[in-house]
């Protein structure tokens, strides 16, 4: 008897302890939950079409990198481009980013109901990698998981998959 309450107490402890150490990122419209709390990075960009100002949140993991980027576009670059070049531009600026790495896929694709996109690429050191694109309104939102192993990947799926939008 004393065995089993001991180990429901431990398991309620470990419960909470997991649901305590996931971070809820709730920054309007965009919501996302990292495993820990996320580093914030503001940066202004000019551009030919106007001001770009983002926002990255970023965790580094063990065997994992999470990203979630919010760009605020100027609207005369929405003029000349549609939301579909967007993503590929995105993309195409991500993949330079991680140099050396391959695109897997790339497909449009709805994102908690939004129009969207996603990538899936392979890094020259063997990281497996994940980029969601959406538009809102002038705002682009990018989510980007890497991983080293299926263990790590099961927690960028997770970050990936709790992405969502508050209309």
């Amino acid at each position: 008897m004393r065995v089993k309450l001991v180990s429901t107490m431990f398991l309620g402890w470990m419960l909470s302890h997991f649901a305590a150490a996931q971070h809820d990122l709730n920054v309007a419209p965009v919501r996302a939950s990292f495993p820990e709390k996320p580093v914030v990075k503001t940066c202004s960009e000019s551009t030919a079409v106007g001001s770009v100002t983002s926002q990255n949140y970023t965790l580094q993991g063990k065997d994992y990198n999470l990203c979630l980027s919010t760009s605020q576009l100027p609207s005369m670059a929405l003029t000349f481009r549609s939301p579909d070049a967007l993503y590929k531009e995105a993309s195409e600026a991500l993949l330079k980013e991680h140099k050396g790495a391959k695109q897997v896929s790339y497909h449009e694709t709805k994102i908690c109901g939004k129009s969207g996109a996603e990538m899936s690429f392979k890094g020259c050191n063997g990281d497996h990698g994940k980029a969601r694109f959406v538009l809102l309104g002038e705002k682009l939102v990018v989510a980007e998981a890497l991983w080293k192993n299926s263990a790590s990947q099961a927690e960028a799926d997770r970050f990936l998959d709790s992405l969502a939008f508050s209309d």
